[in-house]
């Protein structure tokens, strides 16, 4: 997929902008819950090359057919850190948009 666009549908973490990248001027991530019967649970942070995590979302349930939009100071230095997400649910599908 192109930077920036994620289709996930299992419980696993992602990865949406590695460490040392140059990527880190996010404006706004729209994460759409596209399930017609399942809640979707994300912990949406921010990890350093020492596996250390600052949370931007932990545990957010998204309920069925529901878009989130952040657009709030989302900005970072990708050059020591990078963006992950976890879902987890009875099968998860969420689509992720990072502009």
């Amino acid at each position: 997929m192109e930077r920036g666009l994620f289709n996930i549908t299992t419980n696993a973490t992602t990865e949406l902008l590695p460490i040392y990248g140059t990527h880190g001027n996010v404006k706004s991530i729209r994460l759409s819950n596209y399930s017609a019967a399942n809640d979707i649970t994300i912990d949406l942070y921010l990890e350093d090359g020492s596996s250390n995590l600052s949370y931007i979302m932990n545990d957010l349930v998204i309920p069925v057919a529901t878009t989130l939009l952040l657009t709030e100071e989302l900005s970072f230095d990708n050059s020591v850190l990078g963006m992950k997400i976890v879902t987890s649910g009875t099968t998860p599908l969420l689509s992720v948009i990072i502009k």
